[in-house]
């Protein structure tokens, strides 16, 4: 790949196939490139995914890590001229194959976006949409109760149980961000991507969301994209460090914050640049 000796002489990778990082990994990247058009966004990243565990990406912005996050679960599919090489492995299953039915995988691998994006329906049919398109639901009942599990487990059903039939765009910000979280729980995925969930919150809605990840991370496997490096620090378990579209380094979040092995990890967190 372009640059592969300039990234070598920078640094050595932090993981490698087979590895012990590796051992207990629900996703697995080796050498994922993607390019827009001409541009090569992500070069040549190799990187696991721990099961139950929250993994986050940090880095400058432009820096490939959002790039990366819809890579597992292809949403870059959507974009004209985008073009994804290298393999991601979710349970030892290629992706990318071209037997893989997207639509089940993207139920399998929910994904919360930056800007809460609830559906203009009623706040029992935005949990309910899931749950409905995939036939989850025998009857109106089980619908039901996946609904307020979904609610609980967001976090929300306290606040919103009197008001199932209101529109999920009358919320406030914070219970929006949570009503997208529990639309995304509702259709039991086993990884629930974030790409920075809490950027267009207030610091009570961002606590209250990285309480709920903290709990959730229990039941699933999480990634988050976030620029604020104290909620990586916060909220992960590993964190990776991305610059210019190159994985710099993983590992776990305190030795990361606390004792980085690269010199560009170290001058980021440390604020001389990003």
């Amino acid at each position: 790949m372009e640059n592969s000796h300039v990234r070598d002489a920078m640094h050595t990778p932090t993981e490698t196939e087979g590895s012990a990082a590796a051992m207990g990994a629900k996703i697995q990247a080796q050498g994922t490139n993607v390019h827009y058009g001409d541009k090569h966004a992500l070069k040549d990243v190799t990187l696991d995914i721990r099961a139950g565990e929250v993994t986050s990406f940090i880095g400058p912005s432009g820096c490939g890590k959002s790039t990366f996050l819809r890579c597992l679960n292809r949403m870059n599919d959507t974009i004209d001229g985008c073009r994804v090489s290298g393999t991601v492995m979710m349970d030892g299953e290629d992706i990318y194959d071209p037997k893989i039915d997207v639509v089940q995988l993207r139920a399998r691998v929910g994904m919360v976006f930056q800007k809460p994006n609830p559906f203009p329906k009623s706040i029992y049919d935005n949990i309910a949409y899931g749950p409905r398109i995939h036939g989850l639901a025998a009857n109106k009942d089980e619908l039901d109760e996946m609904v307020v599990t979904s609610l609980e487990k967001a976090g929300l059903l306290a606040e919103v149980k009197d008001r199932m039939d209101s529109p999920g765009t009358g919320l406030s910000g914070g219970q929006q961000q949570r009503l997208c979280i529990a639309r995304a729980i509702a259709i039991n995925p086993e990884v629930i991507l974030m790409d920075e969930p809490c950027s267009a919150l207030d610091p009570i809605a961002t606590a209250k969301i990285e309480e709920l990840i903290d709990e959730l991370r229990e039941n699933y496997t999480i990634v988050i994209v976030t620029h604020s490096m104290q909620q990586a620090a916060r909220v992960s378990q590993r964190t990776a460090f991305f610059h210019l579209g190159e994985l710099i380094e993983v590992g776990d979040t305190e030795q990361i914050f606390t004792n980085p092995r690269h010199k560009l990890t170290q001058g980021y967190i440390t604020g001389r640049f990003g």
